[in-house]
């Protein structure tokens, strides 16, 4: 057996904590949110260690590059228990009803969780085996590759290769293409929009565009496209796409958010089909399904759950979208500003077209 071939499980582990510290980098309070949403205390994530985490995946990384044998055993060792506990993060996911399998985590990554998410995660988990017993043996990845003779690295390459290549094709698999390609499949007109608030500044470049012609379904009284929906008073759509903990916390402001809001109409609108809660608490009134989530996609919205967007009640949307339970709280917020500073707004959220 060739000795480099014991390259590919630091290697990996290289990779994969590069990749995934990058993008969360910046996002402590992202991954806090995994935790809310996977049922679990606050107190297993403390906010300096989910700030510190992606710092942590980078060290790791760089460890396992490091020439001295010590220094590789720690890193190992380390990356042997983070993917420890990200594989028992992932099990826990499992036994959720119904599964978070949505971007109600962010996008510090793929968050989808299913069979596939815990195999990859133990092979993950066997990589950091294999990387400690290497340690374990007096050697690391420099001792390996200065060792290596021309066969060991032709072999090494075309492994290599197989992997990239492997990673290029299933890279693009999507159990949800709906929600994966929400950007590619939006119309040309679906471009990111800003709040009431920053669209009122005088040199803001924010364009208000045409409200798209798509359907929503009221459980009670059938389909309606968005706009029918506005045509008589501002809407404010607030689009969830799991049942995790996020979705609880939207679901529970949305009647506070009503009161507040007045004459705009605030609607949860599921983009998952309606299903009963956990603890069998009713939807919050006016909620909305958006089959397949189409409407999603046509509005052009980001994976994130929840995620919000105003409707204006002269046809063109008036705010939005914004993705992540604190953003879509700070959008009500400057919604609330915005009516209470400019009544002329409130007269066109409750004046007919």
């Amino acid at each position: 057996m060739h000795h480099a071939a014991w390259l590919l499980a630091p290697l990996t582990l290289i990779g994969v904590l590069t990749s995934s510290a990058v993008p969360k980098l910046g996002k402590g309070a992202t991954l806090r949110k995994i935790i809310r949403n996977l049922d679990l205390p606050d107190w297993i994530l403390p906010e300096p260690l989910a700030r510190a985490i992606p710092g942590i995946e980078l060290a790791l990384a760089v460890g396992l590059l490091a020439p001295w044998v010590p220094l590789f055993a720690v890193a190992a060792g380390a990356s042997l228990v983070l993917m420890l506990v990200y594989w028992t993060l992932i099990a826990r996911g499992l036994t959720l009803h119904p599964r978070p399998s949505c971007g109600c985590f962010g996008q510090a990554g793929d968050h989808q969780i299913s069979g596939r998410t815990l195999v990859r995660n133990t092979l993950l988990v066997s990589a950091a085996f294999a990387a400690l017993a290497l340690a374990l043996s007096g050697r690391s990845v420099w001792s390996l590759v200065l060792g290596a003779s021309s066969g060991d690295w032709l072999w090494l390459g075309l492994a290599a290769l197989a992997c990239v290549v492997t990673g290029l094709v299933l890279g693009g698999v999507s159990t949800t293409p709906w929600r994966a390609n929400s950007t590619s499949a939006a119309p040309e007109h679906a471009q990111p929009a800003r709040s009431p608030k920053a669209a009122d500044s005088a040199d803001d470049d924010y364009v208000r565009i045409p409200t798209p012609n798509v359907l929503l379904h009221d459980p009670e009284s059938g389909p309606v496209t968005l706009p029918e929906l506005a045509a008589t008073r501002a809407q404010l759509l607030v689009f969830v796409n799991c049942y995790c903990a996020s979705t609880s916390e939207a679901a529970a402001a949305i009647e506070a958010w009503q009161g507040r809001l007045g004459l705009v109409d605030v609607h949860l609108v599921f983009s998952v089909a309606l299903a009963p809660w956990a603890d069998n608490r009713p939807t919050p009134p006016g909620t909305l399904v958006d089959h397949a989530g189409l409407t999603w996609a046509a509005l052009g919205l980001t994976p994130e759950s929840p995620t919000a967007v105003l409707l204006g009640a002269d046809g063109y949307l008036a705010g939005g979208p914004v993705s992540g339970t604190e953003a879509v709280k700070d959008f009500v917020d400057d919604i609330e500003e915005s009516l209470r500073e400019l009544p002329e707004l409130a007269e066109v959220a409750d004046s007919p077209r």
